[in-house]
């Protein structure tokens, strides 16, 4: 592969077309999937396999630990005839596996997030940003809405067809290789004047998410995709839902409007239209004690949807009281998440994801809730809890973090970092000392189902470290309980016989 630190120039030595397709026969030696279907579409093929294709070409490069990556990058110089993965340019070496002094300082560093200044929001936007945003919106109905390179998507299934066939003709760039290298991808970091673009860069790695040896399988690839086609589509979808909710409230200020028009046109015609407005008031009154409460949540429901905003189509929530702690102890806080399948000023029709049932709830009653909008959250955090006997030392404790972090480093495309590793209690009775790993997830609360799969493996790992170094705790804490039977009534026990009964049932 090229290295990316030789950007391609519009002259005529320019890297080879993306609609050149290798040959079937090509494929099926790369991918081997004609004589294992079930085979996983992410797993690397053998040696011999990779020798054979790469026969006469230049030699594949051995595969190495992300510790060698590292020691590679602090090298004062890079030769051509490396391996690819060692040519990568610096700024997006420093992206994928974080080797940079700053980052590693960071890391070091308490968890801080910068504070949102509301100072710095943009202006109004003007008539010009307006017109290009309508304009931008006008592409979500197109049926090639990611352009024509990528090829239809009106639908998930054409989405994921024309995913399989850009991978091809990606994959047709890098000749000999089974997999599709980031270099592939990273090349678009750059702009045409040859400048790197750090917030492009960061953004495709967040999209694609490359492995441990930078590369992306056909499955992941095609993953990214359909991610990007379905936030794709909700947006659309809450656009549409938008704009009925606010042709709902033009019409009803309209009226409010025209009414106080009427009375001001009959005051200057002369006409006296409090007059009818008395006679009426009796009528009136009796409505607005009769219709007062319901009339109130009504108005505070719209106003929940019409000025917060608190979810969108398809986010999941919970719905939990103001005051009320989480229902669990485990993660996620609340386990009754629910999913936004239609909402209008008057009602929100939301669905249970643990059984796909279909509930309506007026918008009146859930105002004065409080809202988790999973959705919107960042990154979800796992607590990991891992008991262990009491007689641990440190070097042991040393290892299970080390290789708590080094499974984080294999798979970034599940977990992001380990956020911190702590003792959370100490129970000299029960000869118990337990620690808790706060793991973060790539994906936030909204993708339950892939976040928890993740978690059950994560502590299925921790499980086997800590049988391996024979630290596990295997004992239920004792608890004494103490039972005293009723004394008939109106008879005292002196302080000494009392104190004596407790001991003799203690022994």
């Amino acid at each position: 592969i090229e290295p990316m630190n030789k950007v391609p120039s519009s002259s005529s030595d320019e890297i080879e077309p993306m609609n050149k397709v290798p040959s079937q026969e090509t494929l099926d030696n790369v991918y081997s999937l004609s004589s294992n279907e079930n085979e996983p579409m992410d797993k690397l093929p053998s040696q011999d396999t990779l020798d054979n294709i790469s026969a006469g070409d230049e030699p594949v490069p051995e595969r190495t630990t992300t510790e060698e990556y590292i020691n590679a990058a602090e090298l004062p110089a890079v030769d051509n005839s490396e391996p690819p993965i060692l040519s990568v340019h610096e700024p997006v070496r420093g992206l994928l596996h974080d080797v940079s002094t700053t980052t590693r300082i960071r890391s070091l560093l308490d968890e801080w997030e910068e504070p949102v200044n509301k100072a710095d929001k943009m202006a109004d936007p003007t008539i010009h940003e307006i017109l290009q945003f309508r304009k931008a919106l006008s592409f979500l109905d197109d049926t090639h809405p990611f352009g024509n390179s990528f090829g239809p998507a009106f639908s998930r299934d054409s989405c994921i067809k024309s995913a399989k066939r850009l991978y091809v003709r990606l994959l047709a760039l890098s000749p000999g290789s089974p997999v599709l290298h980031f270099d592939v991808i990273g090349v678009l970091a750059y702009n045409i004047d040859g400048t790197f673009e750090d917030r492009k860069a960061k953004s495709l790695v967040r999209l694609f998410r490359p492995g441990k040896f930078d590369d992306v399988s056909l499955l992941h690839f095609v993953q990214s995709c359909d991610g990007v086609y379905k936030k794709l589509r909700y947006l659309r979808a809450s656009v549409g839902n938008s704009t009925l909710i606010d042709s709902v409230l033009e019409n009803i200020f309209d009226g409010v409007f025209s009414f106080f028009l009427a009375l001001t046109i009959m005051s200057v015609l002369k006409l006296n239209p409090w007059t009818l407005l008395v006679s009426m008031s009796t009528v009136l009154v009796s409505f607005a004690f009769a219709l007062g409460p319901s009339a109130a949540k009504l108005i505070e429901g719209m106003i929940m949807i019409a000025v917060r905003r608190p979810f969108d189509l398809g986010d999941r929530i919970s719905i939990v009281d103001c005051t009320g702690a989480p229902d669990n102890s485990d993660d996620p806080g609340y386990h009754d998440t629910w999913i936004v399948e239609d909402c209008n000023l008057f009602t929100t029709t939301l669905r249970l994801s643990r059984t796909n049932e279909l509930s309506t709830v007026n918008n009146g009653a859930i105002a004065n809730t409080r809202i988790v909008n999973h959705g919107r959250s960042m990154n979800a955090l796992v607590n990991i809890s891992l008991p262990m006997r009491i007689e641990v030392n440190s070097e042991q404790v040393q290892i299970v973090q080390s290789a708590l972090q080094q499974y984080i480093r294999d798979n970034p495309r599940v977990w992001a970092s380990l956020v911190n590793f702590r003792i959370t209690k100490v129970d000299p009775t029960n000869e118990l000392i337990a620690y808790s790993a706060r793991v973060q997830h790539v994906k936030s609360w909204q993708d339950l189902l892939p976040v928890m799969q993740a978690k059950g493996d994560l502590e299925k790992f921790c499980a086997e470290i800590l049988f391996k170094l024979d630290i596990h705790y295997d004992g239920s804490p004792i608890q004494n309980e103490i039972f005293i039977k009723e004394l008939p009534e109106q008879q005292e026990v002196a302080p000494d016989v009392a104190a004596d009964m407790f001991h003799q049932h203690d022994d």
